[in-house]
């Protein structure tokens, strides 16, 4: 009898232990993963507008990449038109060198429309300031807004 109660004692206090093992485990999980998954969105790029979300969302867009960067033509927009003449163009960047709408094959230079060869230009006199950038396509002048998280 004293050897039953005994077992039976030593039972219910592994069994505890075992609940508050996966108690405090479920707590673990509920509290880890949702951190995991928050901070996996968005940080292997640094927030920064990717390809693959621009061409996800819009396969027709009309965009370039510099410096890491996505940028999306705003020429025709209205907003943009009451203030394209606060934007001249200024240095020379550098020029298109690949043309895809294809996001696994888009680094700097790579543009969905423009063709290889157009040449990019700085709309500001301080080359740090690269928020619209201007392209001359035809004789004609395109500008582009960088594209930002948000």
């Amino acid at each position: 009898m004293m050897f039953n109660l005994k077992f039976t004692l030593n039972k219910r206090v592994f069994e505890g232990r075992v609940l508050t093992i996966k108690k405090s485990f479920i707590a673990f999980l509920l509290v880890i993963l949702p951190l995991i998954f928050l901070l996996g969105c968005g940080v292997a790029d640094g927030g920064k507008v990717t390809a693959r979300d621009v061409l996800n969302r819009n396969s027709d867009a009309d965009v370039f990449q510099y410096n890491g960067m996505m940028y999306n033509n705003v020429t025709e927009l209205e907003w943009f038109q009451e203030r394209k003449e606060e934007y001249t163009k200024h240095g020379l960047i550098g020029e298109i060198k690949n043309q895809s709408t294809n996001w696994l094959f888009f680094r700097d230079y790579t543009a969905t429309k423009l063709p290889v060869g157009t040449k990019i230009y700085f709309t500001s006199e301080n080359e740090i300031d690269v928020g619209i950038l201007s392209v001359e396509l035809e004789g004609e002048t395109l500008y582009y807004m960088q594209l930002l998280q948000g």
